[in-house]
């Protein structure tokens, strides 16, 4: 990375240069979802009172997450598992706590993890539409470049563990950004602003912005590939470090082979021992 591009080496002029480049990387089959996200539900929650998100706004924030990230489409299920009613009380909880010191956050955060497939990852973007001024969503761009210098040799592809730790550690590195920006720039940034900073550094490392599919349904598994899958799944870091199991996932067993004597059994739980979230070895995980 350009020297004068590190977080801790950043002017305010460099920054918003970054900044106008921002609408040219993010490919156009994002856009629609871009302006749900950035505009259409953050104005729709200030409309509100008390403030909150429904469960369809809770969705299409999903959906804008996982075509900017990992596409993981059990949890758009997870989602809808969600009352409209649990998203909407929920919601008013979070938004209308104080958001004044990093303790203030990390309660919010815990709050929005309740829901279902909402882990502090999302649950930080939920907050982030609330107030983008202050509250930064936990971006792999984002993390990545302001917690660069604390890493060697990895860069954009570090790994990162997705937990309320982690953006614990994010959440002041982002503040005290700005900080600096307004101490030496004289202008106040956002913390939305300094997300998309670190996206336009991430693309333009990665060749630009390439346009990308945004995938509209779960693609299709075979028995076959689901099994390839398994072994890397079991070691795959989530982004909040949280599995949700399903009950009535079978378990296989190394005990005695059945005669014919026994009787099929079906696993608890579930309808003739299948569950069909389950049945193909792939594990649910909020994010």
């Amino acid at each position: 990375m350009d020297e004068h591009h590190e977080f801790d080496a950043i002017d305010l002029v460099k920054f918003t240069a970054l900044l106008t480049d921002y609408p040219s990387v993010v490919p156009e089959t994002l856009v629609t979802l871009e302006d749900q996200r950035l505009v259409t539900i953050p104005a729709a929650v200030r409309s509100r009172d008390p403030q909150h998100l429904t469960k369809e706004e809770l969705a299409l924030l999903m959906d804008w997450k996982l075509a900017h990230g990992k596409f993981r489409p059990q949890l758009k299920k997870l989602i809808q598992q969600n009352e409209g009613v649990t998203v909407k009380s929920t919601t008013i909880e979070a938004f209308r706590m104080p958001l004044d010191t990093d303790a203030d956050v990390g309660k919010a955060i815990s709050t929005l993890s309740t829901l279902r497939g909402v882990g502090p990852a999302t649950a930080s973007l939920l907050l982030s539409v609330k107030d983008e001024a202050k509250v930064p969503f936990f971006s792999d761009e984002l993390y990545r470049w302001a917690l660069w210098s604390n890493e060697t040799g990895e860069g954009w592809k570090r790994d990162i563990k997705y937990s309320e730790k982690s953006y614990m550690e994010l959440y002041p590195r982002i503040q005290g950004l700005r900080e600096r920006l307004k101490r030496e720039g004289g202008e106040t940034v956002s913390a939305l602003q300094v997300e998309n900073v670190a996206y336009v550094l991430a693309r333009r490392s990665r060749g630009g912005g390439k346009d990308v599919k945004v995938p509209t349904k779960a693609p299709v598994t075979t028995p076959a590939k689901t099994a390839r899958k398994r072994k890397a799944k079991e070691t795959e870091v989530d982004e909040d470090a949280e599995t949700t199991e399903v009950p009535g996932a079978k378990r296989k067993s190394k005990g005695r082979k059945p005669t014919k004597t026994d009787a099929p059994v079906a696993s608890a739980g579930s309808e003739n021992g299948k569950n069909p979230l389950t049945e193909a070895g792939e594990t649910l995980q909020a994010i």
